[in-house]
């Protein structure tokens, strides 16, 4: 950076600290941990749809949560019941990648009408796409293709004992 001054190497690395995109030790010198935040929203359905709002998002380490960081990925908490036969239960967390190609065996967070937002396994079938759940908890819903988005495969789940 050809900086001349160690007052100005300081300032950008208070900058940066405030801004919380590094984390310095106050006791060790040269302790600087860069932080990987991702978006945290509060819940996720695995049940009936949930309406979206980004008024309250938190943000989440990712450090804390994954081995392979993504910064295209964010973190939901589960709300219901509707996927607990493929072990995701109430109250757990998801981490989903927002770089993904469909494949009929993984798990997507998908967007129903722009406003709700639900976790399931989904099937392409013509101009439809079919949402499945747990079997004993949720009937499948059948959608046309332009109501859905999908938003990102799950790739991690983080759950507390």
């Amino acid at each position: 950076m050809e900086l001349k001054s160690k007052a100005s190497i300081f300032q950008y690395l208070e900058y940066l600290e405030n801004s919380g995109n590094i984390t310095r030790d106050k006791i060790k010198s040269r302790s600087i941990r860069i932080n990987n935040l991702i978006p945290y929203f509060n819940e996720i359905s695995a049940g009936i749809p949930l309406n979206t709002s980004s008024d309250n998002i938190e943000y989440i380490q990712i450090n804390d949560l994954l081995k392979n960081k993504n910064s295209n990925c964010f973190a939901c908490k589960v709300n219901g019941n509707s996927m607990e036969s493929f072990g995701i239960f109430n109250n757990d967390i998801v981490i989903i990648d927002k770089n993904t190609s469909y494949n009929s065996k993984n798990i997507y967070a998908v967007e129903i009408d722009n406003n709700e937002i639900t976790l399931k396994k989904i099937k392409l079938i013509d101009n439809y796409i079919i949402i499945e759940g747990d079997k004993n908890n949720y009937q499948s819903s059948k959608y046309n293709k332009d109501r859905i988005k999908i938003i990102g495969k799950m790739i991690n789940l983080v759950r507390s004992y």
